[in-house]
């Protein structure tokens, strides 16, 4: 494993490229024998639904005709490319996330739901987990249903291996609905992490012309409507220790977001959201949400000083269109605003807190 850096990398979100056929494979109960298009079911390759009907494919193709990523468009990228890929940063964990099933929150029938969650967490167990001890993962949640998401959170948590779960930041509506409550005091009870990965794979964001808008838009904004959610519907104040994740929008909208939901609270709080019991940032930097961070950020320092260093998380992104790795990795490494304390917390012990993974 090749290393320039003085410690080994923690990888806190990779992606797999699940292909339909291996899906196929798990699917179990009555859809098991299903032959027609999984596209009109799951969201198709390029990581959401409904691409090839939205017209000219340039406007909302992630790759721009496969110019962009790594393996051709997505590529499938098997354990062993996935292994060489890691040695080459010298990563010595990769936390693994879907591809196609980054926008699973489109099924809208429940039951298929249950059956293509239980598929992809039955295929990542089996054919990941089990293959090498650096891979580690967040498992699939068919959060339609409550009580089954509980028993499918149980299973992969304490049978399966899985290090945490998976909720798509869109499609699910608001996460902090009081619905929710029973499937978020069983993941604390559990102690595992919860990773809500921004997106912009809902009927709202189709709206937007090009790719370009949606995709810079999609991210941040989804993930803000998230922790905006759970902290004033009371999921921070009812489960203190409950470990939050929000991912793949960068770190510098965490300032902006925190200074507007408190100046909102002061107002309002006692009213409309009673149970946020005190100021929106406070529980924020209690230290149990973290953020990912993008090395080219330039606000960095600005988001250390307001909520301190180790709740920030790096991730390679590999292999989808937009990722830069390994240079982003050494970007941040390289960077001479940050310290170097502040650096390996954001490559290597955030996210062993997050996913509570023992530092070797």
């Amino acid at each position: 494993m090749k290393n320039k850096l003085p410690f080994n990398v923690i990888d806190s979100d990779g992606h797999i490229v699940e292909p339909e056929d291996k899906l196929l494979e798990y699917m179990e109960g009555p859809y098991a024998d299903i032959k027609r298009n999984m596209h009109k079911y799951i969201p198709n390759g390029n990581g959401a639904l409904g691409y090839s009907q939205l017209g000219p494919s340039s406007y909302m193709d992630p790759t721009l005709g496969n110019r962009l990523g790594s393996n051709g468009p997505w590529g499938f990228p098997t354990p062993d490319d996935w292994l060489a890929t890691a040695d080459e940063g010298g990563m010595e964990t990769v936390y693994l996330f879907p591809t196609t099933l980054l926008a699973y929150s489109e099924i809208t029938d429940p039951d298929y739901l249950i059956a293509v969650s239980q598929a992809y967490n039955n295929y990542v167990a089996e054919e990941w987990l089990k293959y090498s001890p650096r891979f580690k993962s967040v498992a699939l949640m068919p959060f339609l249903d409550q009580e089954e998401s509980i028993k499918e959170m149980r299973r992969c948590v304490t049978e399966l291996g899985f290090s945490g779960i998976f909720l798509a930041a869109t499609g699910f509506g608001l996460l902090g609905d009081k619905k929710n409550h029973a499937f978020f005091a069983e993941a604390e009870k559990l102690d595992t992490a919860v990773a809500v990965h921004g997106g912009h794979a809902t009927a709202e964001s189709m709206r937007y012309a090009k790719f370009i808008q949606r995709h810079t838009i999609g991210f941040p904004v989804s993930n803000m409507m998230q922790i905006m959610s759970m902290t004033y519907d009371g999921i921070f104040e009812k489960y203190p220790n409950l470990r939050v994740g929000y991912l793949e929008a960068g770190c510098t909208w965490i300032p902006y977001m925190l200074d507007r939901m408190d100046e909102e609270w002061e107002k309002r709080g006692w009213f409309e959201a009673p149970n946020c019991k005190k100021k929106p940032s406070d529980y924020i930097k209690a230290g149990n949400v973290y953020i990912h961070v993008e090395a080219g950020e330039q606000l960095i320092p600005e988001v250390i000083k307001f909520m301190g260093t180790n709740r920030l998380m790096y991730a390679s992104d590999w292999p989808h269109w937009d990722h830069e790795y390994p240079d982003s990795l050494y970007q941040l490494w390289d960077r001479d605003d940050l310290t170097e304390v502040d650096k390996k917390a954001m490559l290597r012990d955030n996210a062993l807190e997050f996913f509570q993974q023992s530092d070797k």
